[in-house]
């Protein structure tokens, strides 16, 4: 069929080389194996979510580096006296690490009504016992209410952290200290 002049047919791929074909018609006419499409997003998800999951991974030994859980109870007492107003009690505490990992702990160093004394290295689930120093203004409630104690730790990331906890004097061996620091009656 004879085409007119000045018309292009763009079907036709025929060029001025004999039997020469454009490569991106010829990459577009060759057909791609499902089988090797099938094994290609298969490796690739499996990449992926291998990635995945070790970077959630990477983000829980994070988490479990920066996490600090410490319990603290009176474990003694060495002297306490009182004016009616304060007792002052010379004991010790006991301070469990609840957390993950082992942590160094300290006293957090400023002035408070219970002083802590002594750096210890605990380990996850152990105990280590620190020289105190109590302050405790007497009232009706005094030695039934929680004192609270300022700590500092050292996580295993290396960041030291300011922790507060709470020591609960009554049933303890300094309730019976603080009644007669403040002459309470029993």
């Amino acid at each position: 069929m004879d085409e007119p002049a000045g018309v292009i047919d763009l079907d036709d791929v025929r060029e001025d080389r004999p039997g020469a074909m454009l490569r991106w018609r010829r990459a577009a006419r060759r057909a791609v194996p499902l089988p090797g499409v099938v094994v290609l997003v298969l490796l690739a998800a499996a990449v992926g979510a291998g990635v995945a999951q070790r970077w959630e991974a990477a983000r829980q030994r994070e988490r479990q580096a920066a996490a600090v859980s410490l319990f603290v109870a009176v474990a003694g007492a060495n002297s306490g006296a009182g004016d009616g107003e304060r007792v002052t009690i010379e004991g010790s505490v006991a301070v469990v690490n609840g957390g993950p990992r082992a942590v160094e702990v300290a006293g957090a160093g400023v002035v408070a009504d219970v002083m802590v004394w002594g750096e210890h290295r605990i380990a996850p689930g152990a105990r280590a016992w620190f020289t105190v120093s109590a302050t405790i203004t007497c009232a009706e409630d005094a030695g039934s209410r929680p004192l609270p104690v300022g700590l500092s730790a050292v996580t295993a990331d290396g960041v030291r952290r300011p922790v507060t906890a709470a020591i609960e004097v009554g049933g303890s061996s300094w309730s019976e200290l603080v009644r007669r620091g403040c002459g309470l009656s029993v």
